[in-house]
């Protein structure tokens, strides 16, 4: 790393943001004990998880698994790298959940060759921005499948995504966010391959290069533009600075963070800047405006909570 990230992440170890072994072992309990007590308030103890052949995904299978849910994990390859489809595979017979596979390249270039009419421009595989919006298409009918058996087995669907990702708008919208997320708070380069180690998950899959299996670029980090363990930093960083005050006293973060004799780091910090605006509507969730005359939405949370 380049001297600001080294110091950085050393400054971050040494203040618990990068948490130690004792820690992440606590951290790792308490997150199976919420899915274990979630499951006692709703009355569920069926998860429906897909299966990427990931660390997330794999991570999250195990979490529900000690917390003594019926875990059923799917492989949907589409166009996929078999090697991506088999970790999957591996991650359910390792875990001892159980498995079945639903091949959706079919579903998948009929949907593209309906929409052609109305989206030409689906058909040029060299743009970038077409590949986005193909990769959209997949996410979304491993979504429409996951939730139909979800409803078949009257169980929830479980998010896969984690912190990283989700700072980073690493996701589709009703495409990878299900009912339940265990691992959403946690850092991609540091806790969730320590959790995934620690609970069970193979060394192949929890050492594997990241990637969406969407087909957009060479995995995640190429897509996000640094690697994961630059993002968590950086994040970090911006979390601090703004946590201190509300002003940083410049438009420039890389100065506010004291990062400018370091070019190398002030490109990643303006990928970085230019990725949490452009992705800031997708942490924001569905807007709802209020009705004119009632605060009808405030009346019905109170129905819910009686």
């Amino acid at each position: 790393m380049s001297d600001w990230f080294a110091q950085t992440f050393q400054s971050q170890i040494e203040s618990g943001v990068f948490a130690q072994p004792l820690v992440l072992r606590q951290d790792l309990n308490v997150l199976i004990d919420k899915v274990r007590d979630y499951g006692k308030a709703s009355g569920l103890s069926t998860v429906i998880i897909g299966m990427s052949g990931g660390v997330d995904s794999a991570l999250t299978a195990a979490l529900f698994r000690e917390a003594g849910w019926r875990v059923v994990g799917y492989t949907m390859p589409i166009l996929q790298n078999p090697a991506e489809t088999e970790r999957g595979v591996e991650a359910c017979r390792s875990l001892g959940i159980e498995h079945a596979q639903i091949d959706l390249t079919d579903q998948y270039r009929s949907m593209v060759q309906a929409l052609q009419p109305v989206d030409q421009s689906l058909s040029n595989a060299e743009s970038r921005a077409a590949r986005i919006r193909h990769g959209n298409i997949r996410a979304r009918l491993r979504m429409i499948t996951l939730y139909n058996q979800a409803h078949s087995l009257r169980g929830l669907v479980a998010s896969t995504d984690n912190f990283s990702e989700l700072s980073a708008g690493f996701w589709t919208i009703n495409g990878d966010v299900g009912d339940l997320a265990p691992v959403q708070s946690l850092m991609k380069s540091w806790e969730v391959p320590w959790m995934a180690r620690e609970i069970g998950v193979p060394e192949t899959i929890w050492r594997a290069k990241p990637t969406d299996g969407l087909g957009i670029d060479d995995g995640d980090e190429a897509q996000i533009g640094a690697t994961y363990l630059q993002w968590d930093i950086a994040v970090r960083a911006l979390m601090k600075l703004f946590a201190d005050t509300v002003a940083p006293g410049t438009d420039k973060w890389s100065e506010a963070l004291d990062a400018t004799h370091d070019h190398a780091a002030c490109r990643i910090l303006e990928t970085v800047e230019t990725r949490l605006r452009a992705t800031r509507f997708k942490r924001a969730g569905s807007q709802m405006l209020a009705h004119p005359r009632e605060p009808r939405f405030e009346w019905l949370t109170r129905v819910d909570a009686a």
